[in-house]
């Protein structure tokens, strides 16, 4: 029988390949069927980049609130703070998301379904994230997704 800490990690490791294949699919635009001998013109680029991600926890800001558009309880609630280096400065980042390991909420800039966040340019690479809390998460992922198709991923660890 395994233990819960490697049930934990094993069911992490499968959350984590089933996100990446989920976002490699999402990446890939669709192409029209080619004959045979009909050379592809234009395949679809995938980069993905590695961020690294620092889980701060709550540190006493109050900066966004549950929901969408995230003002619900703005300034009330103490947000988990993240910090994202790894950032291409050289492309235009058009959406952020923020995933917890527990599969409840996930956040996102701009807000459409899911809560908001707050993301910040701190520069050189650096960008700062402010989520509300939801169920507690060991583990959060965050994607940037660029202006050219291409997207960049980090996970950060609570301690």
């Amino acid at each position: 029988m395994l233990s819960s800490s490697r049930k934990s990690r094993k069911y992490n490791s499968f959350l984590f390949l089933w996100l990446i294949l989920t976002l490699l699919s999402l990446a890939c635009k669709t192409s029209t069927l080619h004959e045979p001998n009909e050379p592809i013109t234009q395949s679809p680029e995938i980069i993905l980049q590695r961020l690294s991600v620092a889980f701060l926890g709550q540190d006493g800001h109050k900066i966004i609130g549950s929901g969408c558009p995230g003002n619900d309880g703005k300034g009330t609630i103490i947000d988990y703070h993240l910090v994202v280096s790894g950032v291409d400065e050289r492309k235009k980042v058009e959406r952020v998301l923020v995933a917890g390991d527990n599969s409840t909420l996930t956040w996102e800039s701009p807000c459409s379904n899911n809560w908001a966040l707050d993301a910040r340019n701190l520069g050189n690479g650096n960008w700062e994230i402010f989520i509300a809390p939801s169920l507690p998460s060991k583990t959060y992922t965050v994607l940037f997704f660029y202006a050219d198709d291409t997207f960049a991923l980090g996970v950060g660890t609570v301690p």
